[in-house]
């Protein structure tokens, strides 16, 4: 049975839930960071949040750490896409399983399989493939954290 760490995210607030076998002892830590796209002029560079505008760009980057003694196996770390944002597509990096939430996390797929359905007015239903703009959450699950070490996970939105 593998270690189940969720992480989810509202702006700098996170609530981390590990749930994990009796007698194994990982412990996963999240630090969030948020970071502004600012461009002088000749580059494009990224500035810790301070505020942020309809249009900007937002980095969320969120290092995460096993500070336990045993590996934590499958770990998922999970964040809602802010509200107020738009996920912006092929964003999301890390070293993990990257799925994707059109319905505020009930449920999780890749891109392309990503689906939700639609009652026509003729009372058909149609099944539509999520865009970008409709995910509503992001996941990652990193197969595994080695006691001691960890990683990164990244995505990017664009305020409303």
């Amino acid at each position: 049975m593998g270690t189940r760490v969720t992480a989810v995210f509202s702006s700098l607030t996170a609530i981390l839930l590990l749930a994990a076998p009796a007698l194994a002892k990982p412990r996963i830590t999240i630090a969030i960071q948020q970071f502004k796209e600012v461009a002088d002029g000749k580059n494009t560079k990224l500035v810790p949040v301070t505020a942020a505008n309809p249009g900007d760009i937002v980095e969320y980057q969120l290092a995460y750490k096993n500070e336990g003694d045993e590996p934590a196996t499958n770990a998922v770390i999970e964040d809602p896409i802010p509200k107020g944002t738009t996920y912006l597509a092929n964003t999301a990096s890390g070293d993990a399983e990257i799925t994707f939430s059109s319905d505020k996390g009930q449920t999780f797929a890749p891109p392309v399989r990503l689906t939700y359905e639609v009652k026509l007015p003729s009372g058909a239903v149609e099944k539509r493939t999520a865009t970008p703009a409709e995910y509503t959450n992001v996941r990652w699950t990193v197969k595994q954290v080695a006691a001691g070490t960890g990683g990164k996970v990244v995505f990017r939105v664009r305020v409303n």
